[in-house]
């Protein structure tokens, strides 16, 4: 028995021994200290050694370290982290891991992921966590693997942006724009969001009101496929939000029971209406693919600002919205935008169907996940299939003027809203110059007074207004000819006598006011 305590007391003392040397060892500060170089190599980092299992490596001497080849980890690695510090961390190959990656704490930096492997057992911070930096991470290849085991933050404080034109990113928790500024532009490769939601402007509860910051997030989707595991929170408690899709693959599927809803104003935790800040999601162009295996919610607790769809029409065909669940828009605005198209009528979108089989998009989107090279997607059972639910609020058409005698139309009808343009379109002429609907003499009367003056009497786009917009007015009277172009026109003889019975006229009413 005695040896018993004996070897109980003398375990235990080497344990403290042990303990004490790991405390006197913990968290060791590594600096980088050259401009540029090989991260693997011990002689560039201030202790003479590359950063240990125990270390936290720092780079905020402005210079360049990149990662290559090799196996490293390491407690932590900051980059740009003290106030007014520069760094940057390029990584092209190998594999790194540490509990904690921050680019841009306190001070600026723009480091890239190109090649290899980067894990964090904690979490990922771009932009700072609690500092007030710029932290920028580029992301790109086609085997590239970034990835965090919990959260993944862009913007949390200060300014975040990240950059993903290929590879994979995966986190479970992904905010952008928490109290502080946060922007992902997706244009190539796959972002797999596991586990809670993927939260644009989140702006933090009502007992985090003390951390000051705009509270700003946005995220661009123009390629690639953006896999959300849970909830697409859009301003997902106070904050201010906005997506922008053009191309490329969003799927809200990850997430049975409660998930998988795409919400254009969340409120989370908020109780006072109208106490977060304005969200939008704009829908740009027919090339994208937009699927959600739950609900689409336009501001249900109504603590947004404004919760807005833009319909940015580009063409003929334009990308819907399809989700298996419900669709609720009774608390959303629609705003249309035209760009670089002319409607006619006949011309129809569906922008949203509720209670969609959303089967051959997900089909589509693995087909491009397996493309990339990258792991099968898990997706939810959808929801039982849902309804469209109310109205648009209200509409805006004010960036979408429509030719003469057209006018836009949405219905809501087979659980789709639908946007359309109905009408006679009413040929304009360039020298209905006071803009009355027909060519007459009161245009000439204007005519006369701008010759020289202005542009206002301009019918062949040259910025004057001149005696070839007195032939196009010519041409035209009567209502006469849709209008064209009037280049280097040659008059007829009567054209001629007309002109200069004008111009008499003209000059003389100058000289007399002269």
């Amino acid at each position: 028995m005695k040896l018993c305590r004996l070897s109980g007391v003398k375990f235990h003392a080497m344990s403290l021994v042990a303990l004490a040397l790991i405390a006197n060892t913990a968290s060791a500060q590594n600096n980088w200290n050259v401009a540029s170089g090989n991260f693997g190599v011990g002689s560039n980092w201030d202790v003479g050694a590359v950063p240990g299992v125990i270390d936290e490596a720092f780079i905020n001497n402005g210079g360049v370290a990149t990662l290559s080849s090799g196996d490293f980890r390491m407690e932590s690695l900051s980059v740009a982290s003290a106030s007014a510090t520069t760094g940057t961390f390029n990584m092209t190959g190998g594999a790194i891991r540490a509990s904690t990656y921050r680019f841009g704490e306190s001070g600026t930096t723009t480091s890239s992921i190109s090649g290899g492997s980067l894990l964090a057992d904690s979490a990922l911070f771009v932009g700072p966590n609690n500092g007030s930096g710029i932290g920028t991470l580029n992301i790109s290849g086609s085997s590239t693997r970034v990835q965090s085991n919990d959260d993944f933050g862009v913007g949390r404080q200060g300014n975040g942006i990240v950059n993903q034109s290929g590879g994979e990113a995966r986190a479970p928790f992904l905010f952008i724009g928490k109290y502080g500024t946060g922007v992902w532009n997706h244009s190539g490769g796959l972002l797999r969001q596991t586990g809670g939601d993927l939260e644009i402007g989140d702006g933090g509860n009502p007992s985090q009101t003390g951390n000051i910051g705009p509270r700003n997030g946005s995220m661009n989707i123009t390629g690639g496929v953006v896999h959300v595991g849970g909830n697409f929170a859009i301003g997902n408690r106070s904050g201010t939000g906005t997506v922008n899709i053009s191309g490329g693959a969003l799927a809200v599927t990850g997430s049975d029971g409660g998930g998988s809803n795409i919400y254009v104003g969340r409120g989370m935790d908020w109780g006072t209406p109208g106490a977060g800040g304005p969200v939008e999601m704009r829908v740009t162009g027919g090339n994208a693919i937009i699927v959600g295996a739950g609900d689409f919610l336009m501001n249900p607790t109504q603590i947004a600002s404004s919760s807005t769809l833009v319909a940015e029409i580009t063409g003929t065909a334009h990308t819907t919205i399809r989700v298996a669940g419900n669709a609720d828009i009774t608390n959303g605005k629609l705003k249309v935008d035209l760009t670089g198209y002319n409607p006619v009528s006949g011309n129809s979108w569906t922008l949203l169907t509720a209670g969609a089989d959303i089967s051959a998009a997900v089909t589509t989107i693995d087909n491009m996940v397996a493309a990339g090279g990258f792991d099968q997607l898990a997706h939810a059972v959808p929801n039982t299939p849902g309804t469209l639910m109310g109205t648009f609020a209200s509409t805006d058409f004010s960036l979408a003027p429509l030719t003469s005698g057209l006018s836009w139309n949405v219905s809501y009808a087979n659980n789709s809203v639908t946007l359309s343009v109905t009408g006679t379109a009413i040929p304009t002429f360039t020298a209905d110059f006071n803009k009355d609907g027909k060519v007459d003499g009161l245009d000439l009367t204007k005519w006369k007074s701008d010759y020289g003056v202005n542009a206002n009497s301009d019918a062949n786009g040259d910025l004057k207004s001149d005696g070839a917009d007195f032939l196009a007015w010519q041409r035209q009277f009567g209502s006469g000819v849709p209008a064209s172009p009037i280049v280097a026109a040659v008059p007829e003889p009567s054209s001629v006598i007309l002109f200069a019975g004008a111009m008499v006229s003209l000059i003389a009413r100058r000289r007399r006011s002269a």
